[in-house]
């Protein structure tokens, strides 16, 4: 505000000393062309001081005549001959003290000086009265800027302390609060919006983590009851033969581990610390074996493993994952189906990378299923047994993200098909050499 008062003196004052710089050079030059090229201009001139000096008792402005001899002819101002131009001139006023004021002298063709005083009253009163304007303003303006500052950090904090206070609901576990957007307006509405989304989803994530918990529970009690069974019967019943019920025992424990085990390889493949051996890869001879290996598998549940199409594709990516990939896909269609499902193996090259496809003319799935069953302990809601873990389809999605690639499921028409991508651009199997990607 200082230096903004500053320059608007400096600007006031420049104004001024122009203005009266105009009316000097005006006025010379109006008196000076009436007499220019006379040869008796200087008695002309003198003439018309004195015409206007009789009509002119009081006046801000004086006209002044000097001969060639710079002895004064004409004119009230006793003051010394200036130099031909603009300059400043002291003289004695009406109350005996000293006045400063505005001069423009023109040499006329005969010697002698012509001389125009504008009296600085006016300037004067103006650098006067200017400092105390400038600070008045100043002051009104620093008023109103620390009145417009405190009232708009009072909204702020305002707006601030509603959302610290939904901040503490949530954080005392009330995930079902949010933001009101309805009072909130540009960068408020927009960082609202970013934690109501941000909030949306910790609800999500919340809810998937809640309903996970009650899966595990509920696959683990199963076996774990059952096991419970045989040991209260073995202590009720000396004649349980002893190596059966260890038998029985030891297929219920093993139930067990392999949930766990399962469990174990989602969470390390899905945070990037399953131990890998990244490579390059042709996706063909694996297949082939992979088909080799299954087919008994699907032949034991009364249906076939036709090998289709086998394209030549190379990526970048873990073998083993992707033999476990494989493996989980068709043991999925040889737990979930009925007895006699044919299942279809194919892998297909494009611009994008592989494609591998595993297709089953079973009795499908319900279309809500598609996304729901990729998750953890998800099965298709028509299945008449909750038989296997109900992780493979889960293990099978985060291996194909850790390759950069994507599982999706598509109505066959009858039956279900699976399909996996893997890109093969080399910038992206570069980048997943250098480190493991951590799937969302």
């Amino acid at each position: 505000m200082i230096a903004i008062g500053v320059i608007g003196f400096g600007l006031a004052d420049h104004w001024v000393s122009s203005r009266i710089d105009q009316s000097l050079t005006y006025h010379a030059d109006k008196y000076v062309a009436k007499v220019e090229g006379d040869p008796s201009a200087e008695m002309h001139l003198q003439a018309a001081i004195l015409e206007w000096q009789h009509r002119k008792v009081l006046s801000e402005r004086t006209y002044i005549l000097f001969d060639r001899n710079d002895r004064r002819i004409a004119g009230r101002l006793d003051i010394r001959p200036p130099p031909a131009g603009f300059s400043y001139v002291h003289f004695t006023g009406g109350g005996r003290h000293v006045e400063e004021g505005r001069a423009l002298a023109k040499r006329l063709p005969r010697g002698g000086l012509f001389v125009v005083v504008q009296h600085s009253e006016a300037a004067e009163g103006l650098h006067a009265i200017l400092p105390w304007a400038v600070l008045a303003i100043c002051l009104v303006a620093l008023v109103l800027g620390v009145s417009a500052t405190f009232l708009f950090a009072k909204l702020t904090a305002e707006r601030l302390s509603e959302t610290q206070h939904i901040a503490a609901a949530i954080a005392a576990g009330d995930l079902s609060r949010r933001i009101p957007m309805d009072r909130l307006d540009g960068m408020f509405a927009e960082q609202g919006e970013s934690l109501n989304q941000m909030l949306d989803h910790m609800e999500e994530l919340v809810r998937a983590q809640q309903l996970f918990s009650s899966n595990l529970a509920h696959d683990l009690r199963t076996p774990l009851m059952r096991l419970r069974s045989l040991l209260e019967t073995a202590s009720r019943d000396d004649q349980v033969t002893f190596p059966s019920l260890l038998e029985r025992a030891e297929r219920e424990c093993t139930s067990i581990i392999n949930i766990f085990d399962a469990l174990l390889r989602l969470a390390e493949i899905e945070t990037g610390q399953h131990p890998t051996a990244m490579a390059q890869v042709s996706l063909r001879p694996l297949l082939e074996d992979i088909a080799d290996t299954m087919e008994p598998v699907i032949n034991d549940c009364g249906g076939t493993l036709a090998v289709r199409q086998l394209d030549d594709v190379t990526i970048t990516g873990d073998p083993d994952l992707i033999n476990q990939l494989m493996i989980n896909l068709i043991e999925n269609v040889a737990t979930h189906t009925p007895r006699g499902t044919n299942v279809t193996l194919a892998l297909e090259s494009g611009e994008s990378g592989a494609m591998i496809t595993v297709c089953d003319d079973g009795p499908g799935l319900a279309t809500g299923d598609f996304v729901r069953i990729t998750k953890p302990f998800e099965r298709g809601s028509a299945a008449s047994a909750r038989t296997g873990s109900g992780l493979g389809l889960a293990i099978a999605s985060a291996i194909a993200r850790f390759h950069r690639g994507s599982l999706e499921l598509v109505d066959a028409s009858p039956g279900l098909e699976v399909r996996v991508r893997i890109p093969a651009n080399d910038d992206q199997n570069a980048s997943v050499r250098g480190g493991m990607p951590r799937a969302s």
